[in-house]
């Protein structure tokens, strides 16, 4: 059985490695982020030919090798966290403190340091003595791994959570925008990391092991969801995207004269918004962005994003889409439209694909497209 979990943990370290030299490769796109992935992708899968060296005692043939992808497991976490921040943030720079992230891999080696300096011969027993038992700086190094990780896995899904509300103020579509993708991936990984975490109360060998099979799979699939994930600010001014992320803007409806946004400009934009989406329905544009609207009212994306937050309390997001919906159940109840399927009349409203229109409608009514249609039929 351990053969075969070696065999299979192997095939899955090649697989890891050949999806990180493929993102390497790319030349066009996320190329900072794809290079963190890259990262990511390649320390885990060293990480799991470390652990197929330590199940088939490789390393008390050659002591050496003994615990030499260790501090990596420290790694994956910040290198995670870097690629969803590459990816949330436009024009990202990688320097200065942000070295520091690094830091971890850094405190790791220190940790193990009193192995790594140990003669070849005492190598060997340390390493044959941990099949009856993990050493105390081994525990340590593992512990402070999983702390690490854990504090990374918060600060991603924090950055992702801000990300997702920061999207809701430029685009009306957020498909291949959102990264909600990466913490349904974050959770599944996450849940395989406590099983780690418990089994190894047990049999901390066989936890390793298991959890690394569960890790290639959750990962690599991961890998290949990151190879079709396009730039998520392209086509959108820089300034844009800066006024537009959440601290920028002024959500309470106060001081207008610092803001550029007087109460009667406010009153004037209201006006001309309300044309655009009453009698020129601009909404119906599937790829409506906070820019184009901006471009249509004159004013800046910024002030758009304020006046909607402050009169309408919404979003960009929910604001347009919620005109989509609006119309959607108006043209259900239109007889004229009874042949048509509810898609149809989904995409006639606006939105761009099911799992889009179906999510936001059940949002905004509370109820199903289907089961809103099976009440107006009644």
């Amino acid at each position: 059985m351990k053969d075969i979990a070696s065999i299979l943990l192997l095939l899955g370290a090649a697989q890891g490695i050949f999806f990180g030299l493929v993102l390497l490769g790319l030349r066009k796109g996320n190329q900072q982020a794809n290079r963190w992935l890259a990262g990511f992708l390649i320390c885990f899968s060293l990480s799991m030919v470390g652990t197929v060296l330590y199940d088939q005692r490789w390393v008390v043939m050659c002591p050496h090798l003994g615990l030499v992808s260790a501090p990596i497991g420290t790694a994956l976490g910040s290198l995670l966290f870097l690629y969803v921040k590459s990816l949330a943030e436009r024009n990202y720079q990688f320097q200065g403190w942000q070295w520091l992230h690094l830091l971890p891999v850094v405190v790791s080696l220190g940790i193990l340091a009193p192995f790594y300096f140990l003669p070849l011969e005492e190598k060997r027993v340390a390493m044959e003595a941990s099949y009856s038992g993990f050493p105390v700086l081994w525990k340590a190094n593992f512990i402070f791994a999983t702390i690490v990780t854990t504090c990374y896995l918060i600060a991603t899904l924090v950055k992702i959570t801000r990300h997702e509300r920061h999207i809701r103020q430029l685009y009306s579509n957020m498909e291949h925008k959102s990264l909600v993708w990466v913490r349904h991936f974050l959770f599944a990984g996450a849940s395989t990391f406590f099983i780690c975490i418990i089994m190894s109360f047990f049999d901390i060998a066989a936890a390793d092991t298991i959890s690394n099979l569960m890790f290639s799979v959750v990962i690599y699939v991961m890998g290949y969801r990151a190879l079709r994930q396009p730039e998520i600010f392209a086509g959108l001014p820089e300034q844009t995207v800066a006024e537009t992320d959440e601290p920028a803007l002024v959500k309470m409806p106060v001081k207008y004269e610092k803001s550029g946004l007087t109460e009667e400009k406010a009153k004037a934009l209201m006006a001309k918004l309300d044309a655009l989406f009453t009698w020129g329905k601009i909404y119906l544009d599937p790829e409506l962005t906070l820019q184009q609207l901006a471009d249509r009212l004159g004013v800046t994306p910024h002030l758009v994003s304020q006046l909607l937050n402050q009169h309408k309390q919404q979003s960009f997001f929910d604001f347009v889409n919620g005109c989509r919906v609006a119309h959607f159940k108006t043209a259900v109840n239109d007889p004229a439209n009874a042949h048509l399927s509810l898609l149809g009349i989904a995409f006639d409203s606006g939105f761009n694909s099911k799992a889009a229109f179906n999510a936001v409608f059940k949002k905004m009514t509370g109820t199903t497209p289907s089961a809103f249609r099976g009440e107006v039929a009644r």
